[in-house]
């Protein structure tokens, strides 16, 4: 979906209007002023928002009568999205108002998709406004404001947007699998549903925008003006309409989309990803007719899944053969993932029972399917159905030897959940390591957090072991997941990770996976409180170093959540010596301030007072609500 050059040249070629002109060709005039309108938006020299206000009040009305043009122009689309994105409320309803009616024409367009898409996603905090001020601020529209035939009383966004679902609501089914207009679906589907949604990044970012169109925003919208940085991250607010919306456009799709229709869109890298949306949202409302339109679907997608009595064995057959096709589908595997996550117990056991039980160690291997057993696994319902499932797996020797570690890691994950085969989970991590001797013990940490064998590690030097670059994710994940076992179980990882030298282990604190699982071992109620010193004993000497990381930070943080006085008083006392570099240290500010150095530095009795009494009261708590009741999650946001 990317604005390539090729367009813009097509877009001035003399020997007609280009396909994309659905509404006709821009005047020369208005394509001129609107390049200096984004000369003007690139290098912003506002010094008021009521200058901003006006000079996107002056746009709309030079433009007004042109904006369906505009927005299905190769060059002038990406500026009216720079636009939208700084204009207000009011400003963006005028807009909404302007192309009310060609929904499923600008959906489907490759340039006005772009433009519905950056629409709708601002509208989401017009919306939550007008909930929590039961209603728009301003419903009147000014001469200048109302275009040709446009009535004076000017409707609210959650008005705006139920007409667009109305709208595209007969033509849903043909939309989602549409190239363009399957992104800006998921976009209406989200704020219906009160999601929200992150186009920039993150972990869904990829459901909203495709690379190339990332890619070319990046590029072409290069100024903080356009971004929108201080949106409030909470989630969006919703009126009761949305709600009713969002289950009566699931419900249309479900019912009136052919089974045919409903496994084409299964395996469509365009459709499926709505598809799974659609699931994962009805599952949100968690009632009866939710339920039911999950059977729906599912029976449609896996030839009556969910309430087939398969008493039919043609039915049956024509099942399994479409499943062994979806599994190795990139859009059908993903598709299946969700299925096993909504999926109610039932239809969760049928599709163990008869389409994956036996065929695991297969799927294990397969670049696609071994994410539908990954997911099988992580969502198990039942211990019974947990064993089955590890003992047909039978070890990680030939996933660790294929690099399916996160086939490794969901096992280890749902052991702890189901507190099963932790055991034989830790025996077959040893022998996928080739953990046989004492010696070999002492490098088994080593090796976890590596994913590598025992010979790719005896000959390391002390700077290879201490080099974190070499340690993989999931070999985090799966230490983090180690240490909620119980002390027989983690002892493996923290003897080992003892017997290292403290320089080695020092290198963890500066490391994004590797501090995660130090952290893991400090914050363990099943790791003892001697071990724990044994570990921050280690760091002394390098407390204000480990205070001024972005990762260390948080270790010191978790360090003082388990301290005793005389542990929190060697900190303490180093922090002092290196106060005035600390606090000139936005990281370490922070820790300075978690450690109370100010109280310990003036009144130092105040300050053991204070720490002592925070020490019973946690272990009051934690007699009374346990451990995990009394950590306190950090305010840092952090990423692996």
């Amino acid at each position: 979906m990317e604005h390539g050059q090729q367009q813009r040249q097509q877009h001035h070629d003399p020997r007609g209007p280009p396909a994309h002109c659905i509404y006709g060709e821009i005047d020369s005039e208005i394509l001129g002023y609107f390049k200096n309108v984004e000369e003007t938006l690139d290098n912003p020299s506002f010094e008021t928002s009521e200058e901003l206000r006006s000079f996107v009040d002056a746009v709309y009305e030079e433009v007004e009568g042109n904006e369906l043009i505009l927005v299905t122009d190769p060059s002038c689309s990406i500026i009216v999205e720079k636009l939208l994105k700084i204009s207000d409320g009011f400003q963006l309803r005028v807009f909404a108002d302007r192309i009310a009616g060609r929904s499923v024409e600008l959906f489907s367009h490759q340039w006005g998709s772009h433009v519905c898409q950056t629409l709708l996603t601002l509208s989401s905090d017009v919306v939550t406004k007008e909930v929590n001020e039961n209603g728009p601020e301003d419903t009147k529209m000014t001469e200048k404001e109302k275009g040709e035939g446009e009535e004076e009383e000017l409707r609210s966004m959650e008005q705006l947007v139920l007409n667009m679902c109305q709208d595209i609501k007969p033509e849903l089914g043909a939309l989602i699998s549409q190239q363009y207009a399957s992104h800006v679906i998921r976009v209406l589907l989200c704020v219906l549903a009160g999601k929200r949604i992150d186009e920039e990044g993150g972990k869904d970012g990829g459901r909203f925008r495709s690379k190339n169109s990332r890619k070319f925003r990046q590029s072409h919208d290069p100024n903080s003006l356009g971004k929108r940085s201080n949106r409030d991250a909470s989630p969006p607010k919703v009126p009761n309409s949305f709600t009713a919306m969002l289950r009566e456009l699931i419900s249309e799709f479900a019912n009136k989309s052919s089974d045919t229709e409903m496994r084409v869109f299964a395996v469509s890298k365009v459709a499926s990803p709505v598809l799974q949306l659609l699931l994962e949202m009805e599952q949100n409302f968690n009632d009866k007719e939710g339920e039911r339109i999950i059977e729906t679907l599912l029976d449609r997608i896996l030839w009556d899944v969910a309430t087939g009595k398969d008493t039919d064995d043609s039915i049956v057959s024509q099942r399994t053969s479409w499943f062994e096709t979806m599994i190795r589908d990139q859009g059908g595997s993903r598709l299946l993932q969700v299925i096993l996550k909504v999926a109610p117990p039932t239809v969760y056991e049928k599709l163990y029972e008869k389409h994956l039980k036996g065929k695991l160690p297969k799927y294990s291997q397969h670049p696609l399917a071994n994410f539908v057993v990954q997911t099988l696994i992580s969502t198990v319902r039942t211990k019974d159905q947990f064993k089955a499932m590890s003992e047909e797996l039978g070890g990680f020797q030939a996933l660790l030897k294929s690099n399916k570690h996160g086939v490794i890691r969901s096992v280890v994950e749902a052991s702890v959940k189901k507190n099963s085969q932790q055991t034989k989970v830790i025996k077959w991590l040893r022998e996928a390591f080739g953990i046989e001797t004492e010696e070999d013990q002492k490098l088994f940490v080593i090796c976890l957090m590596r994913m590598t064998r025992i010979e790719n590690v005896r000959d390391l030097s002390d700077k290879e072991k201490s080099d974190t670059r070499a340690f993989h994710l999931q070999g985090s994940l799966i230490l983090q997941d180690i240490m909620k076992m119980t002390e027989g179980h983690n002892k493996y990882v923290v003897t080992s990770f003892l017997s290292q030298k403290p320089d080695t282990t020092l290198t963890w604190c500066f490391s994004p996976q590797a501090s995660r699982a130090f952290e893991s071992m400090l914050s363990s109620d099943q790791v003892g409180g001697k071990v724990k010193k044994k570990i921050i004993k280690n760091l002394q000497g390098h407390f204000v170093s480990i205070s001024k990381d972005k990762f260390g930070s948080h270790i010191i943080d978790r360090i003082w959540a388990v301290a005793d006085i005389n542990v929190k008083e060697q900190i303490a006392s180093e922090l002092l010596k290196r106060e005035r570099e600390l606090t000139d240290h936005p990281m370490g500010k922070c820790v300075l301030w978690t450690c109370r150095i100010e109280l310990y530095k003036r009144r130092h009795d105040d300050w053991v007072e204070r720490e002592k009494g925070l020490e019973k009261k946690k272990e009051l708590f934690k007699d009374i609500l346990g451990e995990d009741a009394i950590k306190k999650p950090s305010k840092k946001k952090r990423k692996h």
